[in-house]
């Protein structure tokens, strides 16, 4: 990763932004972290959507040479009891973190902060993450187990928390190597649809995308590259995304599961091309302002009609 691209980046991200909370706040949500910030106060903490572990990472981070301090195995799978742990997050950084103690006006730090590699591992995954990709799992609206920022690339990790604090399952990222489109592999057709349902019918219609989204259906993958192979205008825009989707969290997962109330086992044997239509045309009632299906949305939804 060449420190100008970066620089340009955080340049980028944080134009306007002359406070420390601020900065602190664009600069850390960029690199994944779900923040909650009190511009009265200039107070900045640890959003209640963020995995227990992420103080703790988040702590180490203080450190320019925090990559010497986390030894910690990655998580590209769920662990057993990730989906049963009930403990409430208790790091401090979840009521108040001292932006002093980072060195975000150093370059080299900066550098540093953006250019974590997480090593590929398949052995790491493992069969509890099935169940995420079923039928039955989507249509409950089971909660989706939070996802360490530890485990995840730099540039592509604020759009995978975003995705995931909206109850859609991933369970493979990367921010793009030499050249190639940055991607997430989501958890089974029903999730993937769902997020590209969101994509064209909300998403689109709310910024102003440069680069190309596609949706690869052999392995539920949504690849992202920018046209003229503009690393900067890639990561920016994915940056765009992940803040809409976060921002909006509330709206997409009571969408969820409105239009999750309405599926029935006709929709779980639907090919994708049909179960995309449903699911874009609840989006073509919903996203208009109508905060519950009217009588015309639930019998779109039952009858799975094209759009």
């Amino acid at each position: 990763m060449q420190t100008s691209l970066i620089e340009k980046f955080v340049e980028k991200i944080t134009r306007g932004r002359k406070e420390r909370p601020d900065r602190f706040y664009e600069i850390f949500s960029a690199r994944g972290f779900l923040l909650d910030l009190d511009g009265s106060f200039g107070k900045v903490r640890l959003s209640e959507d963020s995995h227990a572990d992420d103080g703790e990472f988040l702590e180490m981070l203080q450190n320019i040479d925090y990559k010497k301090m986390c030894n910690k195995p990655h998580q590209d799978s769920i662990a057993r009891q990730s989906n049963k742990d009930t403990i409430p997050p208790c790091h401090p950084y979840f009521k108040n973190i001292n932006t002093q103690l980072y060195d975000i006006d150093n370059s080299q730090y900066l550098t540093e902060l953006f250019t974590q590699e997480i090593p590929v591992d398949i052995l790491r995954l493992n069969w509890e993450r099935d169940r995420f990709g079923k039928y039955d799992q989507f249509k409950e609206c089971e909660d989706i187990p939070k996802i360490r920022v530890y485990d995840l690339e730099p540039f592509i990790a604020r759009l995978v928390k975003s995705i995931s604090s909206i109850g859609i399952s991933t369970w493979s990222s990367c921010e793009g190597h030499w050249g190639e489109p940055a991607y997430i592999v989501f958890d089974g057709k029903y999730h993937r649809l769902w997020f590209q349902a969101i994509f064209n019918k909300f998403i689109r219609k709310k910024v102003d995308l440069l680069c190309e989204w596609e949706w690869l259906g052999w392995d539920e993958r949504c690849s992202i590259r920018s046209s003229h192979g503009d690393c900067l205008e890639l990561y920016l825009e994915i940056q765009a995304v992940a803040r809409l989707i976060y921002d909006y969290r509330d709206f997409l997962r009571n969408s969820k599961k409105q239009v999750s109330s309405l599926l029935t086992d006709k929709h779980r044997n639907m090919n994708k091309k049909e179960l995309l239509n449903v699911f874009e045309g609840y989006f073509n009632i919903h996203v208009q302002g109508i905060s519950m299906l009217g009588q015309k949305g639930r019998q779109y939804i039952a009858g799975g009609e094209d759009t």
